[in-house]
């Protein structure tokens, strides 16, 4: 069923799933490996539901196959929708023996129609020093910001120490 706008709220730049609100707050929380990342990879990749331009991952597990597909897919500028693909295809891409981000800078390479219209910008922060200051970021751009918790935790202990 196609979900269709109906609101009377003013038009924003922020073109979010009709069913999302124009801000959102969320948490997934679970404990370690009970699959987080499957339903953040879905709420960020699914074409049309979120709108934003700049994306920051903060977190210590950034080293796994799913951070670093996210990373390479956003560096070359493939859409959401492509990067997704990926993702539903990994048994087949596997099968092949192909790495991933082979694949994804063939793809880029390949064929400059599939680049994305709307160039999302990709920080990932492995380290509490590393994380910058809120003051940063600018609320010109459409901000979606991921913190895993034990990045948090890391930051936490230091200021008690």
């Amino acid at each position: 069923m196609e979900m269709k706008n109906l609101s009377w709220n003013e038009k924003t730049s922020k073109n979010n799933h009709p069913l999302l609100p124009k801000s959102l707050r969320g948490l997934i929380v679970g404990e370690s490996s009970c699959g987080k990342t499957t339903p953040s990879l879905n709420i960020l990749l699914q074409p049309d539901w979120l709108d934003f331009q700049k994306l920051s991952v903060f977190g210590r597990s950034l080293f796994q196959p799913e951070y670093k597909i996210l990373r390479k897919g956003f560096e070359e500028q493939l859409p959401k929708g492509l990067i997704m693909s990926l993702f539903e295809n990994r048994d087949e891409i596997q099968g092949e023996g192909i790495p991933p981000d082979a694949l994804l800078e063939e793809l880029s390479k390949s064929n400059k129609r599939l680049r994305s219209r709307q160039q999302i910008e990709c920080n990932f922060y492995e380290s509490a020093d590393d994380v910058p200051d809120l003051k940063e970021f600018s609320p010109e751009h459409k901000n979606l910001t991921m913190i895993f918790d034990d990045l948090l935790l890391q930051k936490q202990n230091k200021w008690d120490a």
